[in-house]
């Protein structure tokens, strides 16, 4: 059969009765296994979508370019009409490769766009934050585009739509085909937003073009003949980075944008597309393009697209050629699986970096009663706008960014029942809602906050997503999860000290509630009406942390509840400014209640107030973190910060959580001092003064050694003044040296920082670590910040005596200097850098053995010469 017959069968299909195609209904048929089967199921589905509209389908293998199905070959090949928003994936990408934009070049849209007689409005919702590249795509916005043609040659424009087909033939064979037309030499911003008359496309071209686009550039030549090999008419240079903005915001169109409402995300199928609404040169009605593509798995990589589908619609838009493009989806997906682990990862709630393309939440705004979608750093930024929203210290915004991500991502579904995923209020986390006029209320420090830590959660060891929760103020004391809610215990959030917070606003506060207040406000609630008079309220427990764990409620009759559950009892009935926190004392006095406490709100995790107080004197909102949540890494960091302080591994296993003060109320603060001839040491009052004494007797031993090590090797210099700071907590260690919760210490320059004396001790390591920090002392005094990585640390190794702890961890691989040093500055993860710690000891033990250790130190030496 010719080519031509093929094609008028095609054409034929639309004109048959769809009652017969009804009656064969595909609702029942078995999964497909081959790929005739799959054709069929696709032809009928067609078939079945376009119903009796006038338009166009077609179906291509994006990876061989075989038309798996065509309906209506007339419009598909022969005619060529406006693109309209299709057009703005590749001025996108256009402008990120003549640098006009960057991946973070935002603009707030201003809801409609004129230039000189030309004037067209945004049909998304207006209270969108400024749009990012992979925003403007996802929600299509008019305004975004036509600035960015503005700035974009035209000449650059014609360049990239060429590249890709537009205006050539795609090399079917067909006389008839029509190769459409491309940018004038004049420039038109309307060509940017596929609304002029110099951009016209067939829908064969448009398909093979946006192909192009995802399958990693190949421009195909599209076949129906499946037993030739593919032709590839040209291989275009795309950046990886921008295919993946690109196909970001395709995501986002199906998930919350221009095509939300065809539901196709709600498919078991991973779509990404664009939808596009254009008019023709001298007509007033509009038609509507759909192109979409189905990936294998969430990462969209090149090879792992398998379907590519266009829809081309008269009169309609492109919200209608979407919801077409649907029913042929539909039937497309009754073939397909969810693939193995899908649901299993979702609920183990692993994070996962491949995910980003469908990094959306359901937020249901309680006040309007509506639900919105919206990409997940958007929910972010506003959450931090909400509550962020007296915080000026920058540090202090990135960690709250990272815990509300981490907790949005940890709970996504939480109202899955309700049919979303958040609520908007402090139940969930607060979220920001609309002005009257219609704009977002996020504020610029949060979205710089949120943009500086995109992506980036706590994480757990195990690569689990933390548990991530933050209050204004935690009145000296974070508190106990599980003491305070009964939920499953974690080592993060076990509580621990912080002054931080005591110049704060919410530090202390004091209510006076009457006795007939506190009588109807109890008898609110079954579990603590007593009656109508409260003779006497008593703390008959408190948790690790100061909080009434169990209290007692005397009147008629005798209740007991917990400190939380009373705290939110009364605050519901009398108001949230009463009994700010559970962390409080009661005593009664005539015909009234006083209750005398610090903090506001749970106090779990994050405190708020202390964050600002930390990010006031110089901390990173890592070492933020890692102050309220000991044992955390923060997901995605490569490398450590420069400049800060190095840090020596903690050996063996997690460090468990160090005991506070039992009750804070009368927990000590500062530090006692204890000094020798060549130390100073600060250290917790908590600390006795026989454990301190006994480090300073250590660190003086070790350093006659090292002083005779250096003679040794004929150097002899002065050896500084050494200061020592002991932490109370593993929080507060990484939050003064911005280490890992990993890292048994940290030395800069002649200032060593400890874990706690404790936690060394019982991981059996406190000599060998002061033995390890002290040689970082004297290597710093030889050789200053230039000596190699892989030789400072494996000197430290051997003078310490760690040789025997450290080769266990050996991969077995031979690296050369060049290699070793790369490898400890990318470890990122205790495994990583226990593995190059081990390949820099061998390194410099080989070095001792060919050349001994005097020639070892004395290379060191030069490299302050140098």
């Amino acid at each position: 059969m010719s080519l031509f017959g093929l094609f008028a069968i095609a054409y034929a299909f639309t004109l048959y009765p769809l009652h017969t195609f009804l009656a064969r209904s595909t609702s029942h048929l078995p999964t497909a296994t081959s790929v005739a089967e799959i054709d069929l199921i696709l032809k009928e589905a067609a078939v079945t979508a376009l119903r009796e509209r006038e338009g166009a389908i077609i179906v291509m293998d994006p990876q061989t370019g075989r038309l798996r199905t065509v309906l209506n070959s007339t419009m598909a090949f022969e005619n060529a009409y406006t693109p309209g928003s299709t057009i703005k994936p590749f001025v996108v990408l256009a402008s990120l490769q003549s640098r006009v934009i960057t991946k973070n070049t935002r603009m707030l849209c201003q809801e409609h766009y004129s230039s000189q007689d030309f004037s067209t409005a945004c049909s998304h919702t207006r209270d969108l934050p400024a749009l990012d590249p992979s925003g403007a795509i996802a929600y299509s916005c008019n305004y975004y585009f036509g600035r960015l043609g503005e700035r974009l040659a035209e000449s650059t424009l014609r360049s990239t739509l060429a590249s890709f087909g537009f205006g050539q033939p795609t090399g079917t064979g067909l006389k008839q085909e029509a190769i459409g037309s491309l940018v004038p030499a004049r420039h038109d911003s309307r060509n940017s937003l596929g609304e002029s008359e110099g951009i016209q496309t067939t829908p064969i071209q448009l398909l093979t073009a946006y192909t192009a686009l995802v399958n990693g550039g190949k421009l195909l030549k599209p076949e129906l003949n499946s037993a030739r090999q593919p032709v590839v008419r040209a291989m275009l240079k795309i950046d990886p980075a921008d295919r993946e903005l690109i196909i970001k915001g395709m995501y986002g169109a199906v998930s919350y944008g221009s095509a939300q409402r065809s539901q196709l995300s709600s498919l078991p199928l991973r779509v990404f597309g664009k939808t596009g609404t254009a008019t023709q040169p001298k007509e007033f009605r509009t038609h509507g393009w759909f192109v979409g593509f189905v990936a294998r798995d969430e990462t969209a990589t090149p090879e792992n697209i398998d379907l590519a589908i266009l829809v081309f619609l008269k009169r309609a838009n492109g919200a209608q050629a979407a919801e077409t493009a649907r029913v042929l989806l539909r039937q497309y997906a009754k073939r397909e699986r969810t693939p193995p682990g899908e649901k299993a990862a979702q609920q183990n709630n692993i994070y996962s970096p491949d995910s980003k393309f469908e990094d959306v939440v359901r937020v249901h705004l309680v006040s309007e009663n509506v639900t919105r979608s919206l990409p997940l750093e958007d929910y972010v930024r506003a959450v931090v706008t909400a509550e962020g929203s007296t915080e000026n210290e920058p540090e202090a915004l990135k960690a709250l960014a990272v815990s509300v991500r981490t907790y949005a991502v940890k709970n996504r579904g939480r109202h899955q029942a309700d049919g979303f995923d958040f609520c908007s209020t402090t139940h969930c986390q607060r979220f920001v809602a609309s002005r009257p006029e219609g704009r977002f209320q996020v504020s610029a420090s949060a979205v710089e906050a949120v943009h500086a830590t995109e992506g980036l959660v706590l994480l757990e060891d195990t690569g689990r997503v933390a548990d991530s929760y933050f209050s204004a103020s935690c009145g000296g004391m974070t508190a106990n999860l599980q003491s305070l809610w009964g939920a499953r215990p974690v080592p993060y959030l076990e509580g621990i000290k912080d002054d931080y917070c005591a110049s704060g606003s919410h530090h202390a506060w004091k209510d006076v509630i009457s006795e007939v207040e506190l009588a109807s406000a109890l008898s609110s609630d079954f579990r603590t009406n007593v009656g109508k008079t409260v003779h006497k309220i008593s703390v008959l427990e408190r948790d690790a942390t100061g909080r009434a764990e169990l209290i007692e409620i005397e009147g008629n009759e005798r209740r007991t509840i917990s400190g939380w559950d009373f705290k939110i009892i009364v605050g519901r009935k009398l108001g949230w400014h009463l009994l700010k926190s559970s962390r409080f004392s009661v005593e009664h006095l005539r015909s009234a209640f006083v209750f005398r406490g610090t903090g506001f709100g749970h106090g779990l995790g994050l405190c708020q107030e202390g964050a600002h107080v930390m990010a006031a004197r110089g901390a990173t909102f890592k070492g933020i973190l890692g102050k309220y949540f000991p044992g955390l890494d923060v997901g995605r960091e490569t490398e450590a910060t420069k400049g800060k302080a190095r840090g020596d591994l903690l050996w063996n296993n997690r460090p468990a959580a160090v005991s506070p003060a039992h009750h804070p109320y009368i927990a000590s603060k500062g530090s006692n001092v204890l000094s020798s001839e060549h130390f100073r040491l600060s250290f917790p009052r908590s600390l006795p003064g026989a454990a301190a004494e006994r480090v300073l007797h250590i660190l003086e031993s070790s350093r006659s050694e090292l002083i005779n090590r250096l003679s040794s090797a004929g150097l002899n210099r002065q050896f500084p003044p050494v200061e020592l700071h002991i932490n109370e907590t593993t929080g507060d260690f990484t939050a003064r040296t911005g280490q890992p919760w990993w890292a048994a210490a940290a030395t800069r320059g002649s200032q060593i920082e400890l874990q706690p004396l404790e936690l060394l001790r019982r991981r059996g390591i406190l000599d060998t670590t002061l033995r390890h920090e002290l040689a970082h002392v004297a290597i710093h005094l030889l050789a200053g910040d230039r000596a190699p990585r892989w030789l400072a640390e494996g000197l430290a190794l051997l003078v310490a005596g760690e040789g025997p702890l450290v080769t266990r961890f050996a991969d077995g691989k031979q690296l050369s200097t060049e290699e070793l040093e790369l490898q400890l500055g990318r470890a990122n993860s205790r495994e990583e850098l226990r593995t190059a710690y081990a390949g820099a000891y061998k390194m410099v033990s080989r070095l001792v053995r060919n050349e001994g250790e005097a020639a070892v130190w004395l290379r060191l030496a030069q490299f302050r010469r140098t």
